[in-house]
């Protein structure tokens, strides 16, 4: 890309910043994604295990069913109130009574102790359960399939049953549960990728602002250098500082303070190029990459960021006061170090500090005055 294009008129994307204050968005207990999608699953098998048990004979079961179908409708209402243990517990408490009776009416070929096997990885599955309940609920799964191992017959109900039913059920009382722990293995997966990206994002943001903080930056700066040494164009680099910002927060108190950091980073999220970098280099003090941009064009950039942030920051950050920047820019072109780079563009900034705030310096040291 050309140093003279068009920086004013940055490209629509999506950003995390809204009305200049980003986003935050906490995202639920994993284990609310596991019952969202299973309970459809089980709500469906038991409503075809009533009209079954009613033709074998059982009226009992098929009752039973409908409470159970009552149990997971429950369960799944607690689940979109982001009650999701009591989720758990409704549907754990509910396979299990379900298992027990079934087994022991219709006997171990019925299959039904299968679906206890979903239930330990879907305990586990709850990150807001203590290691020590899950170990517990775990093991009493599985002394109760022990158990109805030893207690159950090995032949019942089912096999009395002509037709296609007894293999109907067999093999759906295997295919069903599987289906569950399917479900439970991939939003687990799911989760745990999702958990890893958000460390890494943690990693690289600044929590407060959501930019990108002073390590990631420095890491951008280092790419930046090695590219220039193959394409030999030059990148800016821009010092920005908030005005008075101890005023602020002495005035106004530290949540004021906060909320002009963010609007200073929706204003830069909004108002920049895809491809550049911004980031909160540390306190109120901002560093912006500006990629194959000459010293011309990044001082029109930070000139147009400067007058936008005197007319929006203030109401932006909810202050009846305007709110200023001052900015510094350098240019890296090969002749010196990335470091002195980020200097000469400090010195700028101090520059402007030095001849009363609100301006853009320039290395070596020409000031853009509003």
């Amino acid at each position: 890309m050309s140093t003279t294009g068009t920086h004013a008129a940055p490209t629509a994307r999506p950003s995390r910043v809204t009305a200049g204050i980003p986003t935050v968005v906490v995202p639920p207990p994993r284990i609310a994604a596991v019952i969202r999608n299973v309970a459809w699953v089980g709500i469906a098998a038991h409503a075809g295990f009533v009209p079954m048990f009613a033709l074998l004979g059982h009226p009992r079961l098929a009752a039973f069913n409908v409470l159970s179908i009552a149990m997971w409708i429950a369960a799944a209402l607690a689940n979109r109130r982001d009650r999701s243990t009591l989720a758990m517990a409704l549907l754990t408490v509910e396979v299990v009574a379900h298992a027990v009776l079934a087994v022991l009416t219709l006997g171990w070929t019925s299959g039904f102790q299968y679906y206890l096997f979903p239930l330990i990885p879907f305990v586990m599955f709850n990150d807001r359960l203590q290691s020590r309940t899950v170990v517990l609920i775990s093991g009493s799964v599985f002394a109760t399939l022990i158990a109805l191992r030893a207690l159950a017959p090995d032949a019942g109900a089912v096999d009395a049953v002509g037709g296609g039913i007894a293999p109907l059920l067999r093999y759906g009382n295997l295919a069903i549960p599987l289906l569950a722990l399917a479900l439970v293995s991939f939003y687990f997966r799911n989760a745990s990728t999702s958990a890893e990206r958000r460390m890494e994002s943690m990693a690289l943001t600044d929590p407060l602002t959501g930019l990108l903080n002073r390590r990631s930056m420095e890491q951008r700066l280092r790419e930046a250098a090695h590219a220039f040494q193959r394409s030999g164009r030059a990148f800016s680099v821009v010092m920005a500082d908030v005005d008075h910002f101890k005023r602020i927060n002495d005035e106004h108190g530290h949540a004021a303070g906060d909320r002009v950091l963010r609007a200073v980073a929706g204003l830069f999220v909004d108002e920049l190029r895809a491809h550049d970098a911004v980031a909160r280099w540390g306190g109120e003090e901002f560093l912006l990459l500006l990629p194959e941009t000459d010293a011309a064009l990044a001082g029109e950039v930070a000139e147009r960021l400067r007058g936008a942030a005197e007319r929006r920051l203030g109401e932006a950050a909810g202050l009846r006061q305007g709110v200023t920047l001052t900015f510094g820019v350098a240019v890296f072109d090969g002749t010196i170090r990335v470091a002195e780079c980020l200097k000469k563009a400090d010195e700028a900034l101090y520059a402007g500090k030095e001849a009363g705030r609100n301006r853009v310096g320039s290395a070596p040291g020409r000031l853009h005055r509003p």
